[in-house]
């Protein structure tokens, strides 16, 4: 078996964020519930009504996961960065919610959860993290393998099709205003590689209180994962069914990707 590399990076910027996460959204709790009934209603749709067994295998702090729980789901979390996973867990007892969670990276999930699972889930673009054919192709293996016969792998990502042609340089500000005055503003800087294959982002965060700002920073890069190429691997990694969701039809503020475990 080929020797993982470690991916300090995408740990460090995960790790750095977990504390502030929350702040990327205008009401991270209307967040968690909308985005658990949403995917919910795709579950449904693929796999029909009743509770199932989920795996987030990218979980961050728990956005996805603990809204499937609260949809009847029972669901695991994981994800590479423990700042992230230890969020999570207070979040999930927070809420109240019987989730778990545990560090595990996308690409070695078998030695840490042998499943079977009916999804395996891996949102807000998780995917291009991993940058080269091998990884990419090692964690949707390490995916199939968790996953019960017939199960759904769910991922969604940026439009990388049409990003890699635009090759934009920075997100459009956003503005969240705060009690008692106060606001957050949010956008993201993208510094593309000379091949424009992939791209160094930095998100930017600015809390005003008063008179007080503090502006954070925290840099990750990203592979710019188009479809054929993620197609091409779900195939080699024994998927089928393969289907793309755009945003009008998921709902989500990404594309999705659907693909079905050979029965």
């Amino acid at each position: 078996m080929t020797q993982l590399q470690p991916l300090p990076n995408v740990e460090r910027f995960y790790d750095d964020l977990a504390a502030y996460y929350h702040l990327l959204f205008a009401d991270w709790s209307a967040a968690v519930r909308n985005q658990g009934r949403l995917f919910s209603k795709l579950i449904e749709k693929e796999l029909g009504e009743g509770p199932k067994r989920v795996l987030d295998a990218a979980c961050g702090i728990g956005t996805q996961a603990l809204g499937l729980a609260l949809e009847g789901h029972q669901v695991r979390g994981t994800d590479l960065s423990p700042g992230s996973i230890m969020r999570a867990r207070r979040e999930a007892d927070a809420w109240g919610i019987d989730a778990k969670f545990g560090v595990a990276d996308l690409r070695s999930l078998s030695g840490y959860l042998p499943g079977p699972f009916d999804v395996v889930l891996a949102a807000d673009n998780a995917l291009p993290h991993l940058e080269t054919r091998e990884d990419l192709e090692t964690a949707l293996h390490e995916v199939a393998s968790v996953l019960a016969p017939g199960g759904i792998f769910i991922a969604t990502l940026r439009d990388y099709d049409r990003l890699v042609v635009e090759r934009p340089r920075a997100t459009k500000p956003r503005v969240y205003e705060e009690d008692e005055g106060g606001r957050r503003i949010l956008f993201q800087v993208w510094d593309w590689d000379k091949k424009g294959d992939g791209y160094a982002l930095t998100q930017y965060l600015i809390i005003e209180r008063g008179l007080l700002q503090e502006t954070l920073s925290f840099t990750s890069h990203y592979h710019a994962l188009r479809r054929e190429e993620l197609e091409r691997a779900l195939t080699v990694a024994g998927f089928q069914a393969v289907s793309w969701l755009e945003k009008s039809e998921s709902q989500f503020y990404q594309p999705a990707i659907i693909a079905r475990r050979k029965a």
